[in-house]
């Protein structure tokens, strides 16, 4: 999205009537353009069209919170809790403007408060899932379900609610484990499915959203030609981007589709060596195309791999390695054959 965008989204946001409804066209444009830009990896556009938001709406949540998300975007991309300071601050700014307007707005700019009071939590719950405490990522979820099923007591019409319920609903009971099999736990993932359905075909600003959390649900479910549709699809719309290639390599490798498996994985490792960061997700692709080689029966270039993995792993921080210990020995096992 060039600056000329930026510019047209400023010229039609402040010729836009103050009687419209929370969300109008042009903030919704900029909420999407937002999200376009994590998905293209573009993470300095995002938090510029954030600011942007923040600027032209000062007491309202979304620009806040969509800079916090580009932030989040860019910490799961890079595999390193960067600026989570700054992350969680940006949260924090949010969580507070949603406070103040709720009480007293409208039904339907009420449920847009629940919605954003209910992504803060569901966002540092992400956090905590990737970089600290799964307890405390579970305990946020349930305030996270919270906030969304009173968004829908204000305004059931707010599809985008549903974005955030489906994916509770869908992950508390896939991850449920012995608690689900005992029936203290629900099962409610096909619940959460349509939930993400509905999202997906109805939310405002969530559709894209709701399609890429179904790629994870299909690779969950094990049901990888949709998966691999679905990567396909959001690959061709935003082709600068990784997070698509990421579920869209893993479903070839476990449907064992080792040739177009590697195929996508050295398409990722060429867009990683630019900017290793520090090595995990070069770990990560090198240790699958490992795999993918190997079980293509292909030794030499299993070998290839190896070696040239093993020839990084000194320049990795120490962190890096206590986290990818155990695929580090393979192929370091792997590189000495």
């Amino acid at each position: 999205m060039s600056w000329l965008l930026i510019t047209c989204f400023v010229v039609q946001v402040l010729s836009a009537g103050s009687a419209e409804l929370y969300l109008n066209d042009d903030k919704r444009e900029l909420a999407i353009g937002v999200q376009h830009a994590i998905y293209n990896d573009d993470f300095v556009l995002a938090d510029s069209l954030g600011c942007l938001l923040g600027e032209l709406f000062p007491d309202d949540p979304m620009g806040p919170f969509s800079r916090a998300a580009s932030l989040l975007g860019e910490m799961f991309d890079r595999e390193e809790p960067i600026e989570s300071e700054r992350f969680f601050d940006l949260l924090d700014t949010a969580d507070s403007l949603a406070s103040q307007i709720i009480d007293t707005a409208s039904p339907g700019t009420a449920a847009w408060m629940a919605f954003y009071r209910g992504h803060v939590r569901s966002y540092r719950a992400l956090w905590e899932a990737r970089f600290g405490s799964s307890i405390r990522a579970i305990r946020l979820g349930y305030a996270a379900r919270s906030e969304y099923e009173r968004g829908l007591g204000y305004d059931s019409s707010c599809y985008d609610l549903y974005f955030g319920l489906g994916l509770y609903h869908y992950w508390k009971s896939a991850k449920g484990g012995i608690l689900r099999r005992l029936r203290i736990l629900k099962n409610e993932m096909d619940r959460g499915i349509a939930e993400l359905r509905l999202a997906a075909d109805s939310s405002a600003i969530s559709r894209e959203a709701a399609r890429s959390s179904l790629i994870w649900v299909w690779l969950d479910r094990q049901q990888y030609d949709s998966a691999i549709v679905l990567c396909q699809e959001m690959s061709a719309t935003f082709p600068d981007g990784k997070l698509f290639l990421w579920p869209l390599a893993e479903a070839y490798y476990r449907s064992k589709n080792y040739q177009r498996a590697a195929e996508v994985y050295q398409q990722l490792r060429h867009k990683l060596v630019s900017e290793p960061g520090n090595c995990y997700n070069l770990i990560e692709c090198d240790y699958r195309l490992y795999q993918c080689y190997d079980g293509l029966g292909l030794d030499n270039n299993a070998h290839s791999v190896a070696q040239r993995a093993s020839e990084y792993f000194d320049e990795m921080p120490k962190d890096t390695r206590r986290r990818q210990r155990s695929k580090i020995a393979s192929l370091g096992r792997a590189a000495r054959r």
